[in-house]
C-alpha cells in the first residue's frame, strides 16, 4: 500500500463526510414554505414601533383575469407617521396546511394616531385552493417631515354673511 493509496482513501473519507453533512443540512433547510425561505425581519427603525401599528382588518378577493383586490385597515397608534408598510399574507388550505404567501407594499403615509383604509388592486396570482389566510405587518418606515407644507389663509370678512341678515347693510348711526 503506497502513499498514493492512503491519500486517495483519506480524500474519499473526507468527501463522503462532507457529502453526508451537506445532505443533512439541506434536509433541515427545506421547509413547507420553500427552499431557503426565512421569516421576514423588520428593519431596525421599525422594531420599536411595529407593535403600535396594527392591521385591524384585511380582506383579499379575486376577480376575473387574476385581478386581486386587497383591502387593509391600518391603525397607527404610535407617535410617528409611517409609510411603505409591508404586509405579508399567508394562505392555508381547509386543513390548515400552508399553501402560499404574497407580499403587498402599501406606499401611503399614515399620520400618527390615525386609522386609514387602504385598497390595492393588482394583477397577480393568488392560490384559488386557499380557504384561509393570515396577514401581518412585517416592516415599515418612519415618515419624515414633508419637504414643504401648504398654508391656507382665510381672508377675514370675505364671503361671510352679514350679521343683520337679508343682505341689509348695517346702519351708519345717522
Amino acid at each position: 500500500m503506497t502513499r498514493q493509496y492512503w491519500a486517495n482513501l483519506t480524500l474519499c473519507i473526507l468527501l463522503g463526510t462532507l457529502a453526508i453533512f451537506s445532505i443533512t443540512r439541506v434536509g433541515s433547510i427545506l421547509t413547507p414554505k420553500g427552499l431557503f425561505v426565512s421569516e421576514p425581519e423588520p428593519s431596525p427603525e421599525a422594531e420599536n414601533i411595529l407593535q403600535d401599528v396594527l392591521l385591524a382588518k384585511y380582506q383579499i378577493t379575486e376577480g376575473p383575469n387574476n385581478m386581486v383586490e386587497a383591502d387593509f385597515l391600518i391603525q397607527n397608534n404610535s407617535d410617528h407617521g409611517v409609510k411603505n408598510i409591508i404586509v405579508l399574507c399567508e394562505f392555508f388550505d381547509e386543513n390548515g396546511l400552508y399553501m402560499d404567501r404574497d407580499i403587498w407594499k402599501l406606499a401611503e403615509t399614515i399620520p400618527a394616531m390615525h386609522e386609514v383604509q387602504l385598497s390595492s388592486l393588482s394583477r397577480r396570482f393568488v392560490n384559488t385552493g386557499a380557504q384561509a389566510l393570515k396577514c401581518s405587518i412585517t416592516d415599515l418606515q418612519l415618515a419624515g417631515k414633508p419637504f414643504f407644507t401648504l398654508e391656507r389663509h382665510v381672508a377675514g370678512g370675505h364671503g361671510q354673511a352679514s350679521e343683520t341678515g337679508g343682505g341689509e347693510q348695517p346702519s351708519a348711526g345717522h
